[in-house]
């Protein structure tokens, strides 16, 4: 499959690859350069709708990242104590 770029640089999507890849009118492409080579996707009518479900295979629970949370912050106060007590105790 071939096709011709205009002097516009537009060009013509094979109907092959436009069937196979689901592009209809109006639909959005993301170009890219890889290796050498044009890489063309198809962006979703909805990225964020597509992207759900993404991070499943992570297997945390709200509950895990509420517990990691906790423990972020239990770390930040004891730091912010221990530089306080340092600067206590050299003004």
């Amino acid at each position: 499959m071939k096709s011709v770029v205009s002097v516009k640089g537009q060009t013509v999507i094979p109907k092959e690859i436009r069937d196979a890849l689901g592009i209809e009118s109006h639909s959005r492409l993301a170009w890219s350069i890889k290796d050498g080579s044009a890489v063309v996707r198809v962006m979703p009518d909805d990225p964020i709708g597509a992207a759900m479900g993404a991070l499943k295979h992570l297997k945390l629970s709200t509950a895990d990242l509420l517990e990691e949370r906790r423990l972020d912050k239990e770390k930040d106060e004891a730091q912010a104590d221990a530089a306080l007590k340092r600067w206590r105790t050299t003004s």
